[in-house]
């Protein structure tokens, strides 16, 4: 007979100590947003605490904990809204599921400028991520990509297009060892340039100028590359 094993709840103390963790996220993201990525430190942040520097160690062992921590969180969060906005549609959608996860990217991205700037800007100076937990953290995101190009690559939708060249992939890609297809990571890597492009000159202002809707510039753009792959958006 199977026994039926619940969930232990948390305790107070765990409670608390967690609720003094993201406390101190939620202050080191404040720091980031008025003085840049590179601007966290645990003095001002335990000073806002009003606790003494020392008493965060209990929480992270480093300002480097911390930012990696903050970065985790950030992928998370984006690898969530790009799942939601995708599993409504059918799997042989090919298309419309990878538009629907740059638009996806776009809007999170303009909504959470900091965490973006935090994973995708410039690197914070003495700050070395450890790979161990950054990297599952942002195959979260760009697994959503690559995992419906490789489907469509199976299938045989993701054929070779004019400006394929696989060479310029790494001898590793390239072999095909891995987890995905050299087509599909081709494809991921040149759709995610042109995504990420469009994002971050929006982001930072310089489409203003000359673009006065930015969405229906970004929509018709990752149309164009889905065009370009053979995976067309489809409307109903």
């Amino acid at each position: 007979m199977n026994e039926l094993h619940e969930t232990k709840p948390a305790s107070r103390r765990e409670r608390l100590r967690e609720n003094a963790r993201e406390e101190i996220k939620a202050l080191a993201r404040q720091q980031m947003a008025a003085s840049g990525t590179a601007s966290i430190t645990l003095n001002v942040i335990a000073r806002a605490m009003g606790v003494v520097p020392s008493a965060l160690y209990r929480y992270y062992a480093d300002r480097d904990a911390l930012i990696t921590a903050l970065i985790v969180d950030a992928y998370a969060s984006l690898a969530e809204t790009l799942l939601t906005a995708t599993e409504t549609i059918a799997d042989q959608q090919y298309g419309n599921r990878l538009q629907a996860a740059a638009e996806a990217y776009r809007i999170w991205a303009l909504a959470h400028p900091v965490d973006f700037q935090l994973i995708f800007g410039n690197p914070i100076p003495e700050y070395h991520a450890p790979i161990e937990l950054t990297g599952p953290a942002s195959m979260r995101v760009f697994g959503v990509f690559l995992q419906t190009l490789q489907a469509a690559y199976l299938a045989g939708k993701l054929q070779p297009w004019v400006g394929y060249h696989p060479e310029a992939l790494t001898a590793h890609k390239l072999n095909g060892s891995g987890q995905y297809a050299p087509a599909a990571m081709y494809a991921g890597i040149m759709g995610w340039s042109k995504m990420h492009g469009m994002v971050t000159l929006e982001l930072f202002g310089h489409l203003s100028h000359a673009i006065a809707n930015p969405a229906i510039f970004f929509r018709s753009e990752m149309q164009s590359y889905l065009d370009t792959i053979g995976l067309p958006f489809e409307t109903n």
